[in-house]
């Protein structure tokens, strides 16, 4: 650390250790995009001594400052994402700080949605009760400053699903992903929170965001665990931070130590392909009778829950497997096990 600029640097990133409401350290139109996720002043567990409920006026006053300071350093042309979510108790939230920054002067473009948790995949905590649904996805907002903006669609993109598209649209098998993105939600215990942070900002989000925009330098007004500067890090560009709570050890090892690789994105097509592709190879083998004969090694399909997860999934994509049905049946009525412990297929074909 350099104890008389109070700032912290690890490879080509850079953490100032103060708050962002005024970023002298960084010069005017100096910086290709900005990525961050503000606190979203609802008492979450950050640190000691920062007050995540502050009376709604000094909050929205903070971020108007902070705003103020990224359209000073963003470079004409370019763009900011701002991440931000409502809670069950603060709903539209959201969309006042959006107005906050289109009132300094940015450019609103559209809405991203990044979706963090479905049908049981990711992490969300449950506070709907029995008066609202749980939240399950957060805003990305995108905005610019100046209209000569340009994103790469593709530099995020996935393959196309109906190969014909290919030369109609495009002279390559890319497609832009939309405006709708699954990543999701790492589930945070209070071990997790004593070391780092209780909300931390995964790395895919500003990973995503740079790559949209070909940045040479990305900033981060509210760095938090430097989820940024590590997507920054694993892009090989200079990245800049501002926290004025830092965990030194998080943010060392976030940034260099996160294992951080970009996220496979399997289309739902090729995912439901390559299920009926199983299921048929599976019937053809004879799957059925092998197992009754003890010809195939049971430990390897664990117990009745397993079989009838898959069951479950195969009827959820219309696929029929009478073999895997007769089995499950059978087992089921001949061990009696139903409202008991579940016995293995091994011990009951002895």
């Amino acid at each position: 650390m350099d104890n008389k600029s109070n700032k912290l640097k690890i490879a080509n990133q850079i953490i100032y250790f103060k708050s962002s409401e005024l970023m002298t350290e960084i010069t005017d139109k100096s910086i290709d995009t900005i990525v961050t996720s503000p606190p979203y002043n609802r008492g979450k567990n950050y640190d000691d001594d920062y007050n995540d409920k502050l009376p709604e006026s000094e909050y929205f006053e903070l971020l108007k400052k902070v705003f103020s300071e990224c359209y000073r350093v963003l470079k004409n042309n370019s763009v900011f994402f701002l991440n931000i979510g409502d809670s069950a108790n603060d709903q539209g939230k959201s969309e006042n700080v959006a107005k906050l920054a289109e009132n300094i002067g940015f450019n609103r473009i559209q809405s991203i949605i990044w979706v963090k948790s479905i049908l049981g995949k990711g992490h969300y905590t449950p506070s709907g009760g029995n008066k609202r649904l749980n939240n399950i996805w957060e805003y990305i907002f995108l905005f610019s400053k100046g209209e000569k903006y340009e994103l790469d669609v593709k530099s995020i993109g996935i393959k196309y699903a109906d190969k014909s598209n290919i030369g109609r649209y495009s002279e390559d098998d890319l497609r832009d992903a939309g405006n709708v993105w699954l990543i999701n939600y790492a589930k945070t215990t209070g071990k997790t929170i004593k070391k780092g942070h209780e909300a931390p900002f995964p790395i895919e989000i500003p990973f995503r965001c740079i790559k949209l925009v070909n940045a040479n330098n990305v900033l981060d007004p509210f760095a938090g665990t430097c989820s940024t500067l590590a997507a920054a890090h694993y892009l090989g560009i200079p990245g800049f931070g501002y926290e004025k709570y830092p965990k030194l050890d998080v943010i060392k090892d976030r940034i260099l130590n996160s294992n951080f690789t970009p996220q496979d994105q399997v289309l739902i097509p090729d995912l439901e392909k390559s299920v009926k592709i199983l299921n048929d190879f599976l019937i053809n083998i004879n799957f059925y009778e092998k197992l009754i004969n003890k010809q195939l090694d049971i430990k390897k399909f664990g117990n009745i829950k397993k079989l009838k997860t898959i069951q479950r999934t195969l009827q959820s994509l219309n696929i029929q497997n009478p073999n895997l049905d007769a089995i499950i049946n059978q087992l089921m009525d001949q061990s009696k096990i139903k409202g008991k412990k579940t016995k293995s297929l091994t011990d009951y074909l002895k």
